[in-house]
């Protein structure tokens, strides 16, 4: 009867299903089909299908929550969480977990066991240990590592750990403890780390742990079942994972649709969304993870069985006899052993579980080895036939171990895998130890079948060890030395087993299966593997066994091989391999380091010697010839073996021995063939070549060539002779004969012919001096005489001249830093000096010309650092030359940033080197020519160095030198006041007279210039060069301004000096160039304030009496303070000369002194005055000035000012121009302030002042214009005393100032003086006769008059624009005094008249012209209006004055600054006054709209149309100012301004906030004035990004505010306007909208027209929408929206306006009035006129306006109906 077919489950598994079978009902049979024993020498019948119907799947477990009832237990919150456990959603699962974790068992933790969510949590264990084995295989990560962190916290707690013991011991079926337990098993060994480490943390508190009565609660009875949970899950993990989460029933198919067309639709099914399933986990991961589990949980599992004392591995052998369960070894689709392919191995497509395999066999194989002995045969083949083929990197590398483990311990493998059959293995139970031994004893009898795993592992070595050679090859021998020879012999392919081998070995070799970025360590493995293989053959063949004896080839069983053959095969083989690896090292295939290729082929050497000296010397030869037989491609590769094998070998054995003769025999071969090639001037290749030979040679063994002599006699007759080819062809091999060679002759000869031979050509000394940098030539080489001198001398010149190429310039480079070797010291100093000029040149050219390039200075310090390296220390060259190096690397840097910072690093760093390497006296030397050189730059005007460059180098400390700027850099105190003698002390204009009262008369002035001063580059002469250095100093050093204040008297003239010129830029100055910028000026004028207010703000009490008292006594001061000591002086230097520049700078001195002085101080210098005022009468003024103006008021000042009252009434007009000017100006510098209490003078002391003056006038002598300038500044003083005393002295002071306003004028800055005294004047007077009736009725006399003359001034155009202080201020006091200009001195030419004002440099005047403009502006317009409105034959012409114009059409010049709302506005002042007055034209161009007719208007708007003037110049200009043609980011926001009212009082043009605030209310006032020239330009543009952000810009911040004031118009009109007095019609605002709605009642109907304004309104149209047409045509309708159109879109109308036309025609259209009949409308568009030009033959009316368009259009006077002439 046949055998029954067995099936492929273990024992375990088949008791296991048994018990289950009995408790269940049995499940369907299947068909067995018996299988026919195969009779010997019959063939093997394919296996025949059995159809197997699929296992009925588990159904689901109920729900403990349900079948407990705990649902009705446990609180809602905790049920609705459990049941969420149990949804399908691994979102909604991992929150369920995340829930119950924070919620109860973290709360449980804190409250401890009492308390009620601890009770809970003890009651639900059933629903989680339930839940929990899906939740440990769950596919999703954070769902297990979740369910891990859970299950261990949970389980901490006392209470439910007693439970769960509880359960485990009591309740739980074995069922469902083999899932659970199986499943946290597999949890603590998941796939993933962190999941595993957190399982490890519950499940060794639960293996470790007892429970009641102390047993463990992981007995052998869990273990067990664990065991079988593994099993099943390794075998067959899909439906384990099948069990535990059961398919949900399948719902009935929905039924399909049945269309009218009879044809069924099927119901579509619902397919998952690709999310989810891009989410889910592929079958084979999921199989793969849980194998994995499986087989790691089975590694614990053994070491629990043992130590629970459980070694036998009986109850396992079926899953371990498997032959199924091995398969997880292979990485195949099919295991070989076997028999069904159709069965898949489970190690396809998984290494992480082929990996876990192999170290549960690593553990078998270590902790029960004895024990697996019966699964010997399976293992064999598995582990063979797996091994070798694996393709996973990691998995190899865990598999070397276990393999060679097995194979060491189970030598028969090898045989028991070729003897494995699988069907008898499947056939038959679990084979013995007895059939297993015949079956290895009838193989080794049968010796004929091949092993598939012996060729496997030759397909190993074939790939080098499967891409693992580092880790392959070192096994590779072990692995040899288990396989028997017999296997070898019979799986070889050809009838040479050992070939057979070899061959696969160098297949890698061939392959290329080496190849890789570091292939030196695997070639070394290949290597050396090879080698102990082919010793361990040679012992195989030599051995003399009968077994080994197969390795020879052709053999017949039975028949002993002879000795002689066996040696002539192992002589053979080791000829073959050792050419082989000799040819393959020559042509570097084999990449292996040559040292360690040499030490591992003279390891073999001496092993075969010691093993068979006939071998060696068979290897010998095979090497020998090799080396000879053909070239090598590395030249290093034979003299590195060869000195290997000389270290190696022994001197006196025969390897030694044969290793000296082989080496001498390869190096005379080696320098014959270079001589031949040498003499025979060969190719530079085959020199070079040969020559690279020899050098080897000498490298590899160094000196001890040299000590054969015929070797070195011939080696220095090669060189020297040749040694210029040489030299050409390998420069290596002249730096390895100087390094190697012992020889300082020999050495001196072959360089001194090598210098000579490059003398001659230049081009070969790059080769020489790569060998002289290569530091292996002796010191001692250097020339016999000048071979080189003469050529680097050149060469050197042309290099520093720039004529060279980069390449020369590091060659010159090179010599010169191994000059020595190259150079004789005549030569090296020639060099030297050569450097020393040419950087001397250079850098004079930099500091003395203008935009000198840097050119060579780079190339010039690199060779200056070079040749430092070399010179001594005390040479004077060497000094000479650091003070230039000191300029280029400290100087050079701050006056040029650009310069590139290597070149002054190089520089600095020379420095610091040689003056740290210099004695104290070389120091102080250089010292003090570097402290010369950089004073001769501070006082050379002609040098381009700024002197407060040298002070920022002196302030960074140079390092080596200490330098004081007052003694080692500036000029002394004595050659500063010599210098300031040669300069002109009188104030460069007498125009600053008007600013400063005690500068004298003109005709006291001397010429303020001298020719032929030098400037500098900044325009300074010498002594303002020196002077703002000082002030630069001083101001950062203001300890040493305390110490030496001499120096602020030259500070403050600096400041004087500078002052004069800002206040009057268009006279020359003495000491100031004319290409001076005025913001140097001022940033000078603002450090002289500082330094001054700090340095005379110290003074004591006593300070003011100690200066009087040492100058009343005409002596120098004794006292310690410094600055009364320089009071003194100051005092003193304006007595002796007298001069108004030392007098004003005596006044800046008392002005700080004065803030702090009492009154007793103030008559002590009120004393000094009048002592001063014979001697000194300049020095007298300013004191007199100073006290008035700064001190109190001295006691004895009162009788003082009367004293020169009365010394005036006692001067006759003959002596005015002399003694009488000058108590003139005495008595008014005695003036107090107006605004004082102090009383000036008596009342009739007053009069009679006036008296005598009228009489100096009246006489018949020559008065000056001084006299009368300074009587008309007294007047200014007297007028307040005099208001009330009539007299003739008024009619005299009014003839005084009409006087010097028909004398007088702004372009003669001679008058200034006096016109602007007579402003003030005439600005007193108005201030007085406010509250004087009585000197009112006199001004009102006069009034008129004077502010005529005024006028004309202001109205007269300058042709001099420029600057100028004085003239400016003038020019303020005519606008303040005809600011209230009465209308009958306002006509419509003021305004062109006076139109220049807005040019004028003056910011106060622009904006006071700007007043009186805007009115002028007004009156024009109004003056058009009325000549417009009674003309009737359009002959008026109001044009935009041609004057204003001019200035409109103007581009600015905007600074960058003005682009950033937070950098300071930097730009020179002429066109910050351009700027401004520009802006303030426009204001008066947009004045002139207010209140126009619409005649006037339209005429406005038609000229700025024709020039197209807003669009070439207002909208380029105040989009530039706004920031809109730089982008969104640098347009100016506007979120905190409003726009809509600007105030002209507040305008502040010196910010530009102010300029761009301005800006932004004129582009609103064009919106709203002229928008048709807005929108043309807008229409015109065609950049579209500019256009974008013009458009928003507008719509942000104008378009709100303009909408808003045109609803606001409407919604206040006027009330006598048509809005308002039309009775049916009524207006309704909608400011949400921006929308207006007229409607019109007749007879119970509504007309209504709807005006709505876009968000950018008035950049684009209206829309108007008829909302009711009633009883009007829809050609009529339509003409009146055009003209609502027309009006506000072309004419620039507003909406008010239109509505007016609007509402106009509705009326007189309902009151039977005619409409033109051109353009159809009643009120003409153009002047809202009505039609009343009649036709006298078709009785049509017309528009005046119409008819005109119409005749100019038609060129005819014709009716435009019926054609009949009107006219």
């Amino acid at each position: 009867m046949p055998k029954a077919q067995k099936s492929s489950a273990s024992s375990g598994t088949r008791k296991k299903n048994a018990r289950k079978a009995a408790s269940t009902a049995p499940p369907p049979e299947i068909p067995v089909i018996p299988k026919q024993k195969k009779q010997k020498g019959q063939k093997k019948e394919p296996r025949k299908k059995v159809y197997i119907p699929p296992s009925r799947p588990a159904p689901p477990q109920p729900d403990p929550l349900d079948t407990l009832g705990l649902a009705h237990q446990l609180s809602p919150e905790l049920v609705i969480i459990l049941r969420s456990l149990g949804k399908k959603d691994p979102v909604t699962k991992g929150r369920a977990l995340e829930e119950l974790q924070s919620k109860w068992i973290d709360e449980t933790s804190k409250k401890g066991d009492e308390s009620v969510e601890c009770d809970a949590l003890v009651t639900m264990l059933p629903v989680w240990f339930h839940r929990v084995p899906v939740f440990f295989t769950h596919p999703v990560r954070r769902i297990r590592l979740l369910a891990a962190a859970l299950h261990f916290s949970y389980l901490r707690i006392p209470a439910v750990w007693d439970a769960a013991t509880f359960f485990l011991r009591e309740t739980a079926t074995s069922e469902q403890i083999e899932t659970l337990m199986g499943t946290w098993c597999m949890l603590a060994h998941d796939i993933d780390r962190q999941v595993s480490l957190q399982g490890q943390k519950s499940w060794s508190s639960v293996t470790t742990s007892s429970g009641a009565g102390g047993q463990r609660l992981v007995n052998s009875e869990t273990l067990a079942s664990i065991m079988e949970f593994l099993q099943r899950t390794v075998l067959d993990p899909s439906g384990v994972y099948l069990n535990l989460n059961p398919a949900a029933p399948v719902a009935a198919p929905a039924p399909g649709i049945k269309k009218p067309s009879g044809r069924y639709v099927p119901a579509s099914s619902r397919e998952e969304p690709e999310s989810n399933k891009a989410d889910e986990e592929s079958d084979l991961d999921r199989n793969s993870r849980l194998r994995f589990g499986a087989l790691s949980a089975f590694r614990w599992l053994l070491d629990a069985r043992l130590a629970s004392d459980m070694t036998s591995l009986d109850d396992l052998s079926g899953i371990l006899s498997n032959p199924l369960f091995w398969t997880s070894f292979y990485c195949g689709t099919s295991a070989p052993w076997i028999p069904d392919p159709d069965i898949q191995s489970l190690g396809h497509g998984q290494p992480q579980v082929r990996q876990a395999t192999w170290a549960l066999l690593s553990v078998l194989l270590q902790r029960c080895k004895g024990a697996i002995e019966a699964f010997i045969p399976v293992l064999s083949v598995a582990i063979l036939r797996s091994a070798w083929i694996e393709t996973d990197a990691g998995v190899r590398n865990a598999l070397l171990q276990p393999v060679l483990i097995f194979l060491k311990e189970f030598p028969n493998a090898w045989i028991l895998e070729t003897a494995y059959d699988p069907d008898k293995a499947e056939d038959g139970d679990d084979s013995d130890s007895e059939s297993e031994h015949r079956e290895i004893k009838d193989y080794s009898d049968r010796n004929g079948k091949s092993s598939e795993a012996y060729r496997e592992f030759l397909q190993f070595l074939e790939l080098g060890c499967a891409g693992s050679p580092v880790d392959g090859y070192p096994t590779v021998l072990v692995v040899l030395s288990t396989i028997p020879s017999f296997v070898i012999a019979t799986s070889s392919r050809t009838e040479m087993p050992l070939d057979d081998f070899f061959t696969s070995f160098w297949a890698a070799i061939d392959g290329r299966a080496l190849s890789s970025l570091e292939r030196k360590v695997p070639s070394a493995s290949f290597l050396s593997s090879l080698l102990e293989c082919l010793a361990f053959f040679l012992r195989r063949l030599l051995s003399g066994s009968q077994d080994h004896g197969v390795l020879s080839g052709s053999f017949s069983d039975g028949v002993e091989q002879s000795s002689t053959h066996l040696r002539k095969v192992a002589d053979e083989l080791v000829r073959s391999q050792f050419t082989r690896i000799w040819e393959e090292l020559k042509a570097r295939r084999l990449r292996t380091d040559e040292n360690d290729a040499g030490k591992l082929i003279a390891g073999s050497l001496l092993s075969l010697h010691r093993m068979n000296v006939d071998l060696f010397k068979t290897a010998w030869d095979s090497i020998s010839s090799a080396i000879f037989s053909q070239e090598d491609k590395s030249l290093s590769l034979t003299p590195t073996v060869l000195r290997v094998f000389m270290d190696t070998f022994e001197i006196n054995n025969l390897p030694g021995e044969l290793t000296r003769t082989l080496l001498s025999i390869y190096v005379q071969e080696t320098v014959e063939k270079c001589e031949t090639v040498l003499a025979c001037s060969a190719a530079s290749a085959g020199i070079s070549k040969n020559i690279s030979a020899v050098i080897t040679l000498m490298e590899t063994f160094g000196s001890q060539l040299f000590h054969h002599p015929d070797f070195a006699v011939r080696m220095d007759n090669m060189f020297i002779h040749h040694a210029f080819h040489i030299l050409q062809a390998s420069p290596q091999a002249i730096s390895a004969f100087m390094s190697f060679r012992n020889d300082e002759d020999r050495c001196l000869e072959l360089w001194h012919v090598l210098l000579i031979a490059l003398s001659q050509q230049i081009d070969a000394l790059p080769s020489l001096l790569d060998v002289i940098h290569a530091d292996t030539c002796p010191k001692y080489l250097q020339p016999e005489d000048d071979e080189l001198d003469g050529v680097m001398e050149h060469l050197f010149l042309e290099v520093l001249n720039g004529d060279m190429q980069t390449s020369r310039v590091d060659l010159v480079k090179r010599v010169i830093q191994a000059q020595s070797f190259f150079l004789s010291e005549n030569g090296q100093d020639i060099l030297f000096q050569t450097l020393v000029s040419s950087l001397s040149s250079i850098v004079d050219g930099i500091l003395y010309t203008a935009n000198m390039p840097f050119t060579g200075l780079a190339t010039v310090m690199d060779f200056t650092h070079i040749m430092l390296n070399n010179k001594n220390c005390n040479s004077d060259s060497s000094v000479s030359l650091l003070s230039n190096v000191f300029i280029v690397g400290y100087l050079l840097p701050v006056m040029f940033p650009a310069l590139e910072s290597p070149t002054a690093d190089v520089a600095r760093g020379v420095w610091v080197l040689w003056v740290s390497k210099g004695d104290t006296g070389i120091q102080n030397i250089l010292g003090g020519i570097v402290k010369e050189r950089l004073k001769d730059l501070v006082q050379d005007c002609s040098a381009y160095t700024r002197p407060e460059d040298i002070l920022t180098v002196i302030k960074h400390k140079p390092q080596c030198i200490n330098i004081t700027p007052l003694t080692d850099v500036f000029p002394t105190r004595e050659g500063l006041d010599i210098m300031i003698d040669s300069l002109p002390s009188d104030p460069p204009d007498s125009s600053l007279a008007l600013i400063e009262s005690i500068i004298p008369p003109t005709s006291e002035f001397e010429n303020s210039t001298i020719p032929g001063l030098p400037f500098d580059s900044r325009g300074y002469s010498l002594y303002i060069r020196i002077t703002s250095a000082l002030l630069a100093y001083l101001g950062d050093n203001r300890s040493v301004a305390k110490e030496n204040m001499w120096v602020l008297r030259h500070i403050l003239i600096l400041g004087q000096y500078a002052n004069d010129l800002l206040t009057v830029p268009e006279t020359p100055s003495g000491v100031f160039g004319s290409d001076v910028l005025q913001s140097e000026l001022r940033r000078l004028l603002a450090k002289v304030h500082q330094l001054s207010t700090y340095l005379l703000s110290t003074g004591d009490d006593s300070l003011h009496s100690q200066v009087v008292n040492a100058c009343t006594a005409n002596r120098t001061t004794t006292s310690s303070d410094a600055l009364v000591s320089f009071v003194v002086d100051v005092v003193n230097d304006a007595r002796r000369e007298d001069t108004v520049r030392d007098t004003l700078v005596l006044r800046s001195v008392l002005k700080h002194l004065f803030a702090s002085a009492s009154k007793a101080d103030s008559d002590q210098w009120l004393s000094l005055a009048r002592r001063l005022e014979k001697i000194a009468p300049q020095t007298t003024l300013a004191i007199l000035a100073s006290i008035t103006e700064f001190a109190p008021e001295p006691p004895r000042m009162n009788r003082y000012r009367n004293e020169i009252a009365s010394d005036i009434l006692g001067v006759p007009a003959s002596r005015a121009n002399t003694a009488g000017v000058v108590l003139l100006r005495r008595l008014a510098a005695a003036a107090p302030d107006s605004d004082s209490d102090v009383v000036f003078l008596p009342q009739q002391r007053a009069v009679n002042v006036v008296k005598t003056c009228q009489a100096w006038v009246v006489s018949d002598e020559d008065i000056d214009e001084e006299v009368e300038s300074m009587i008309t500044l007294l007047f200014i003083h007297l007028a307040p005393i005099l208001q009330n005393v009539a007299g003739s002295h008024w009619e005299f002071i009014f003839d005084m100032i009409e006087n010097n306003l028909e004398n007088c004028s702004f372009a003669e800055s001679a008058s200034l003086a006096t016109l602007g005294r007579s402003l003030r004047l005439i600005l007193t007077i108005q201030d007085l006769v406010i509250t004087n009736k009585q000197l009112r009725a006199s001004w009102d006399g006069r009034k008129e008059s004077i502010l005529v003359l005024v006028k004309n001034l202001v109205s007269t155009k300058l042709d001099n624009t420029d600057r100028s202080e004085p003239r400016s201020l003038c020019r303020e006091l005519a606008l303040a005094v005809i600011q209230e200009l009465p209308d009958a001195l306002v006509d419509e030419k003021t305004l062109p008249e006076m139109c220049h004002l807005l040019t004028d440099p003056s910011y106060e005047v622009q904006r006071m012209g700007y007043n009186l403009l805007h009115k002028a502006a007004r009156k024009r317009t109004e003056h058009f209006v009325i000549e417009s409105a009674v003309d009737t034959e359009d002959s008026i012409s109001a044009e935009l004055p041609a004057e204003l114009l001019a200035i409109l059409q103007s581009s600015l010049i905007l600074a960058e600054e003005l682009h950033d709302s937070e950098a300071e506005f930097e730009i020179d002042s002429s066109e910050r006054h351009k700027i401004s007055g520009y802006l303030l034209a426009w204001m008066v161009m947009f004045d002139l709209f207010i209140e126009a007719s619409i005649k006037v208007r339209a005429k406005y708007f038609n000229q700025m149309r024709s020039l197209d003037i807003i669009g070439n110049f207002f909208i380029p200009n105040i989009f530039d100012i706004l920031g809109l043609f730089s982008g969104k980011k640098n347009e100016f926001k506007l979120d905190i301004w409003a726009v809509d009212d600007f105030f002209i009082d507040h305008f502040e043009p010196e910010s530009a906030l102010g300029l761009r605030l301005l800006a932004a209310h004129l582009y609103h006032r064009a919106l709203l004035t002229v928008p048709a020239l807005i929108r043309t330009w807008i229409s015109d543009c065609s950049d579209r990004q500019l256009l974008s952000r013009v458009v928003d810009y507008t719509a942000s911040y104008f378009s709100p505010g303009i909408i808003r004031a045109e609803l606001q118009q409407v919604r206040q009109a006027d009330p006598s306007s048509e809005l308002h007095s039309t009775e049916n019609l009524t207006i309704k605002v909608s400011p949400s909208a921006g929308e207006v709605t007229a409607s019109y009642n007749v007879d119970d109907q509504v007309l209504e027209l709807s005006l709505r304004m876009p968000n950018d309104w008035p950049l684009h149209r209206l829309d108007i929408r008829d909302t009711k047409m009633v009883g009007v045509s829809e050609d009529r309708w339509r003409a009146w929206v055009l003209g609502i159109q027309q009006i506000v879109w072309q004419q620039n109308g507003r909406i008010v306006d239109g509505l007016t036309v609007f509402t106009k025609n509705v009326t007189l259209h309902f009151a039977g009035q005619v409409e033109c009949a051109i353009c159809y409308s009643i009120i003409s568009v153009m002047d809202s006129s009505l039609p009343q030009k009649p036709c006298k033959t078709c009785k049509n009316r017309f528009h005046a306006s119409c008819l005109y368009k119409w005749f100019k259009s038609s060129h005819s006077s014709s009716c435009p109906l019926c054609r009949s002439d009107i006219l």
